[in-house]
């Protein structure tokens, strides 16, 4: 085969983001600053269902916590995505990573600087939160394959 020959897929790009918070932090950021605090860091989707929730803190934290993981994932050291951008939308068979342009624009570009693309990636979100512990975690790994010619 030419080394300039097309092999798309041939390898995994991966990148992986995790991150842990204190419930009881997000409680009293809710707490103190309310909905200013909600609406500048949630969606409303993520807002309706965490407020349905039998314990609302430990459902924010744990997005908070997935918002950072993915921000994680992104090139640079401070990517300006804001978490309001990222969603965490629940379905039937667990979380699911829902972008504002912003972000899907962030992440197309990390992707790409790897040799990949946003159409060739897969998302994996993971939740955990634990009201005795008093912490919450949230994992996003970001699967693509190359697309750079070999």
């Amino acid at each position: 085969m030419a080394d300039d020959a097309a092999v798309p897929g041939s390898d995994p790009v991966v990148s992986h983001g995790v991150d842990i918070v204190s419930i009881s932090r997000i409680a009293d950021l809710l707490a103190e600053f309310g909905e200013s605090f909600r609406d500048r860091v949630f969606t409303p989707a993520e807002q309706a269902y965490c407020e349905t929730q039998a314990d609302p803190p430990q459902h924010y934290a744990a997005r908070w916590a997935a918002k950072e993981a993915f921000l994680k994932t992104l090139a640079g050291t401070s990517p300006n995505v804001p978490t309001a951008a990222i969603e965490i939308d629940r379905q039937d068979d667990g979380p699911h990573l829902s972008l504002a342009p912003v972000a899907a624009d962030a992440l197309a570009a990390t992707l790409e600087e790897r040799g990949s693309s946003l159409a060739t990636a897969d998302i994996d979100v993971s939740l955990s939160h634990d009201q005795i512990a008093g912490y919450a975690v949230g994992s996003v790994t970001v699967v693509g394959t190359t697309t750079r010619y070999h």
